[in-house]
């Protein structure tokens, strides 16, 4: 069973409307609850830290004034000297109405007036006025034979709280409906862009490359550059795996008609001996394509090699003497061909480098080769040159490329750039491939030109690093 699943605009508009709701519900407990005991201790503390000043020698009565003013509370003082129960009551409440402090239920009794006498701490009371909605709170004691009283009246602060908390309700559910409606407008604005990353990443994902332009500057316009940095990667990669499927569909193809033709031939003459059809050059013929076999393996084998980027025997070698070898091979073949080779400067002493012979004869090879399969006036022309850093060679030929071709095209493994090339040359597509991937892996350079018809190969090798 699918799971159903909550848009994240509602979940945030749901949890964000349950933390203010939470907020107002632990406010509402706070002004019910515990507001009014706070309220009360704050009282209790004032009244307490004035009877405090009191015992510090305040006693005149204009210290006890400015004391009374500057705390805001009543302060009364009377001598317990000759003085009745009834009449010390009667002129506490004769004083407190001269101080606008109407009271219906006050008095101290004479129990009170005995534990003030006999102790030096002080003894505070609240005296409930009923229907009136407060209280008196006084702290008394007995200083010198005098009675000092300080009192503070204080308010119902419970029916006070229940009264905010009736208005609270109101105004806040009011406030509350307000801030749910602008929370979830915010939460879209975060949200849409969400929404229209997931239909972006839902097309990437049906293989249709798109990008957003919605990006906002935050951290999803972040996560919107990234997606379309993935979507550009993944349409690049996905166009780079199509071009290789052609190449190697080519390849294939290439291959199979390399492969044939020798096959063929030896096929065809190794029937002619068995039918004494020989008239001795069958043998020959034999060789010949099975040489040829054997260079379109070898050629398979070193780019496998190359490809998998196994370790290469470096040795000083002398790169005039390796070209040499390579136009002395295949000399028959411009023979043959009626190709001329045109060479300059390559009768000068070179410096030696270091690298790897085998595959430096490869290079040669295949560059001579492919100037053999693909020259269009019968010359392919070929120079050094050296600097204190490098040994320059140079190979080109005339060529029907087009001029806007694309000579990267040619690295590309498989890729044959002409079919009209030299038939009675064997040709893969990995010949140049194999050249860039030998000079990558010895630190070499190499770059393809394409000047006025004219192809042109050119070769750094770079000396080895003198030690200091």
């Amino acid at each position: 069973m699918k799971k159903k699943t909550r848009k994240i605009s509602t979940t945030l508009t749901l949890t964000f409307s349950s933390i203010i709701i939470g907020s107002f519900i632990i406010m509402f407990i706070l002004n019910s609850l515990i507001v009014p005991h706070y309220y009360f201790s704050k009282m209790e503390a004032k009244v307490t830290s004035v009877m405090t000043d009191i015992q510090k020698n305040v006693h005149s009565e204009q210290q006890l004034a400015e004391l009374e003013n500057n705390n805001q509370v009543t302060i009364l003082s009377r001598s317990l000297e000759q003085s009745s129960l009834d009449d010390f009551n009667e002129s506490l409440n004769i004083e407190l109405n001269r101080k606008k402090v109407a009271l219906n239920r006050f008095w101290i009794t004479q129990e009170t007036l005995d534990q003030l006498e006999n102790s030096p701490q002080p003894i505070q009371r609240n005296f409930d006025q009923g229907k009136q909605k407060s209280s008196f709170l006084v702290e008394m004691q007995v200083i010198d034979q005098t009675f000092y009283l300080v009192g503070v009246s204080t308010v119902n602060f419970s029916e006070t709280a229940s009264l905010i908390n009736t208005f609270n309700f109101i105004s806040l559910s009011l406030t509350l409906i307000l801030i749910i409606s602008l929370i979830y407008i915010t939460v879209r604005k975060i949200t849409d862009p969400l929404v229209n990353l997931k239909k972006v990443a839902e097309e990437i994902t049906a293989l249709t490359f798109v990008t957003t332009e919605d990006i906002p500057a935050n951290e999803i316009g972040e996560l919107a550059q990234s997606i379309n940095k993935m979507s550009y990667a993944l349409a690049t990669y996905q166009k780079n795996l199509l071009a290789k499927n052609e190449q190697l569909k080519q390849f294939t193809a290439d291959l199979t008609h390399e492969l044939k033709t020798p096959i063929a031939l030896i096929k065809a003459y190794g029937s002619g001996i068995e039918d004494d059809l020989d008239d001795g050059t069958y043998l020959d013929v034999i060789l010949q394509q099975t040489d040829r076999l054997n260079e379109i393996v070898d050629q398979m084998l070193d780019y496998a090699k190359l490809e998998q980027q196994q370790p290469i025997n470096k040795v000083p070698i002398q790169l005039s003497d390796t070209w040499r070898q390579t136009v002395t091979s295949l000399s028959p073949t411009m023979t043959k061909e009626n190709i001329m080779l045109l060479e300059a400067d390559t009768d000068t002493p070179l410096s030696l480098i270091e690298a790897d012979p085998i595959l430096i004869k490869r290079v040669f090879e295949n560059l001579l080769t492919n100037s053999l399969k693909y020259t269009t006036d019968q010359e392919i022309q070929a120079s050094w040159r050296e600097t204190d850093e490098f040994i320059e060679f140079s190979i080109s030929n005339q060529t029907s490329l087009a001029a806007d071709f694309d000579v990267n095209k040619l690295w590309e493994a498989f890729y044959v750039h002409e079919k009209s090339r030299n038939k009675n040359l064997s040709g893969t597509g990995l010949g140049l491939s194999i050249v860039q991937s030998i000079m990558n892996e010895h630190g070499f350079t190499i770059e393809a030109r394409l000047v006025h018809k004219t192809l042109i190969f050119i070769l750094h090798f770079y000396k080895p690093v003198k030690q200091v």
